[in-house]
């Protein structure tokens, strides 16, 4: 099974979990972890990793964090040496949507490049693409 966690600076993550909601509704395993000003790293930590150790091993984790080098992405890097945790960094909306759209559809792998591919055709300059007229 595959599980998802949200993990940004503020609270980012627990924005993006609600549009989802609101979009797809409340029936996909997906947490949020907000990092802000408050908390110690390891106060971070600790809430990631329970989260990772209170299911059972089987379950694959998909962690989505909000930018490459930033401090939540750096520790949630921390948790890749176990082959059921992959971290993404860079995500949106549209990301999120696809990877819980299609999670049983297809090996975790396999899921991770196409909805990183699909995301990053998702990033589109519309004036060019209205300039070049709507293709019939």
């Amino acid at each position: 099974m595959k599980k998802f966690i949200i993990a940004s600076h503020g609270n980012l993550a627990k924005e993006l979990k609600n549009s989802v909601q609101m979009i797809m509704g409340d029936t996909y395993e997906m947490e949020a972890v907000c990092m802000d000003p408050e908390r110690t790293m390891n106060s971070v930590k600790e809430e990631i990793s329970e989260k990772l150790n209170n299911e059972d091993e089987n379950s694959e984790y998909i962690i989505l964090t909000d930018v490459l080098g930033g401090s939540i992405a750096n520790l949630c890097a921390e948790f890749t040496s176990r082959s059921n945790i992959h971290v993404i960094t860079g995500f949106n909306l549209s990301l999120v949507l696809e990877m819980l759209s299609l999670k049983d559809a297809m090996s975790t792998n396999d899921l991770i490049d196409h909805c990183l591919y699909q995301a990053k055709n998702g990033i589109v300059y519309v004036n060019e693409l209205l300039s070049k007229g709507i293709p019939k």
